[in-house]
C-alpha cells in the first residue's frame, strides 16, 4: 500500500535538512492551500529556494512538482471526510463504529510508516542486546507496562520500572552493549528526555516510539517509529495513540520471538508451567 504524502513527510522528517523542514512544516499547516500555489510561490512563501521544493518533491516519490501537487490536491480531498466525530446524538453502536473505524486507520497508517530497514535493525538492536530496558511516562507507561510483560517471554533479561526515579537509576547502570526502548506520545516530556540524556551520555542503543516526528526525542533514537494518533471529539489523540504504540511493540514482540525461534518457545513454556503450578 502506498504511503500517504503525510505519514512520508513524517517518516523522513527527522533525516530532513533545515530547509526542507521548514518546507515541510509549511506544507502540513497549509495543505489545503498549497494546491492553488505555483512552484515560485511555494517556494517564497515557505522561505525556501526553487531548488529546495523540486527536491522535496524527488525525496517524496515524485518525478515532479507538478504531480506532488497533484497528488496532495487528492489526498486533501479525501481526508475531508476521513475522520467522523462523535456527536452527542450518536446511538452507543454508531460511536463504537466511529471509534474502532478511527483505530482501524490509526493502526493501518502506522503500518504504512514502518519498513523492513527499521524493523530489521530493532529487532538487531534488541537480540544483541544484554539486556532490554522500558521507558515511557503517563498513558505511555501502560504501554511500556505491556511491553516489558510481552518480553519476558523471549530468551533476553528485561528491565522496567514503574516510579520515574527508580527508572532513572535503572537507565543510569545501563550502557553501550544494553538497548532501550522508549515510548511517548508527545515525544517532549522533560522526564523522559532527562532518561534519554542519561542513556546517550551511556552511549546506550535506543529504539523511539513517538507521534511527534518533530520532538527533541527522536534525536535520541538510533531508530524511530511514529504511532500515527487521530482526533475524535470525546476522545483525545493520545489514546488512540496508545492504540498504535501497542501496535508497534506487539510488532517488535513477534520479530524478536520469530528471531530466537525454539528458544522463544521453550521460554514461554517454562513461564506456562510456572504459573500452572501456581493454580493447581
Amino acid at each position: 500500500m502506498e504511503s500517504k504524502i503525510s505519514e512520508r513527510i513524517i517518516k523522513k522528517y527527522p533525516k530532513m535538512g533545515e530547509s526542507s523542514k521548514r518546507l515541510a512544516d509549511y506544507i502540513v499547516k497549509n495543505s489545503t492551500q498549497i494546491t492553488e500555489q505555483t512552484l515560485a510561490q511555494l517556494a517564497e512563501n515557505s522561505n525556501v529556494s526553487l531548488a529546495t521544493v523540486s527536491r522535496f518533491a524527488k525525496d517524496m516519490g515524485y518525478h515532479s512538482f507538478s504531480q506532488f501537487k497533484w497528488a496532495l490536491s487528492n489526498q486533501v480531498e479525501k481526508n475531508v471526510t476521513a475522520i467522523e466525530e462523535i456527536s452527542e446524538e450518536d446511538s452507543p453502536k454508531a460511536v463504537v463504529k466511529k471509534v474502532l473505524s478511527a483505530n482501524i486507520e490509526t493502526l493501518t497508517e502506522t503500518f504504512d510508516l514502518m519498513d523492513d530497514k527499521d524493523l530489521y535493525l530493532a529487532r538487531d538492536l534488541i537480540v544483541n542486546a544484554r539486556s532490554l530496558s522500558f521507558f515511557g511516562m503517563g498513558g505511555s507507561n501502560i504501554v511500556a507496562f505491556d511491553a516489558y510483560h510481552r518480553f519476558l517471554r523471549v530468551p533476553l533479561p528485561v528491565l522496567y520500572n514503574t516510579e520515574y526515579h527508580m527508572a532513572l537509576m535503572q537507565a543510569s547502570k545501563l550502557n553501550g552493549q544494553d538497548c532501550a526502548i522508549i515510548i511517548s506520545h508527545t515525544g517532549s516530556n522533560k522526564d523522559t528526555l532527562i532518561i534519554a540524556e542519561t542513556l546517550k551520555k551511556k552511549k546506550v542503543p535506543m529504539i523511539i516510539i513517538t507521534s511527534t516526528p518533530k520532538s527533541t526525542l527522536t534525536n535520541y533514537g538510533d531508530v524511530c517509529f511514529f504511532s500515527i494518533s487521530k482526533a475524535l471529539h470525546y476522545r483525545s489523540k493520545a489514546f488512540l495513540s496508545m492504540t498504535s504504540q501497542l501496535a508497534i511493540t506487539e510488532c517488535l514482540y513477534m520479530v524478536t520471538a520469530q528471531y530466537f525461534g525454539k528458544n522463544a518457545d521453550n521460554v514461554f513454556d517454562n513461564l506456562q508451567d510456572t504459573i500452572t503450578k501456581r493454580h493447581s
